[in-house]
């Protein structure tokens, strides 16, 4: 029941990174490839759990927009690059999770140090610990999210991507005791 929940909440975490990733411009950095790993996790990485909305404002230094489709989540997003933060806050108006946002899959596929392939998704198993996932993939993949799980004592849970230049992916969901909880190949 516990992971049924977690799923639960990750898939809504997830659908709410995917209608970002719609709504997001491209990235004119990206297009001239001069985009860095830098670039890329700015807003993301000054935005800590547990910070409030006001102190984001004040750390990231630009208004967001607040998203008609979910209620408490506030978009932060780099007019010049295209990559910024999604936030969600709980109802005491904290952090609970936070989303990168990218303007294409491809804008990300630089950070995945060689391609991965539905075959190597297939041997990724429930359980199995992040450095085994990153043995088996040949990096560290890219953060893209992090939530608090309010059942699990706000344990925090992460979403990790290998995206390859053809926009392919994989997708694995690391849960709050830091091993695998789902994995999805995108083609």
């Amino acid at each position: 029941m516990k992971n049924f929940k977690l799923l639960s909440l990750l898939s809504v975490i997830l659908l709410f990174g995917v209608v970002l990733l719609g709504c997001s411009s491209v990235s004119s950095l990206s297009k001239q490839g001069t985009i860095s790993k830098e670039t890329v996790f700015d807003f993301y990485n000054k935005v800590q759990l547990d910070q409030t909305k006001d102190q984001v404002d004040i750390e990231l230094g630009i208004v967001p927009t607040e998203s008609t489709q979910l209620k408490n989540v506030f978009n932060y997003s780099n007019e010049d690059t295209g990559y910024g933060v999604s936030i969600l806050l709980n109802e005491s108006g904290l952090v609970i999770s936070k989303t990168l946002i990218y303007p294409t899959s491809k804008d990300i596929a630089f950070l995945t140090a060689k391609a991965v392939t539905q075959e190597q998704a297939d041997k990724i198993t429930d359980g199995m610990s992040y450095n085994e996932v990153k043995s088996l993939l040949g990096s560290e993949g890219t953060e893209i999210n992090g939530t608090q799980i309010p059942f699990e004592d706000n344990k925090v849970s992460y979403i990790r991507v290998w995206v390859n230049d053809d926009e392919s992916m994989i997708q694995v969901v690391f849960g709050t005791e830091g091993t695998v909880n789902n994995v999805m190949f995108y083609e």
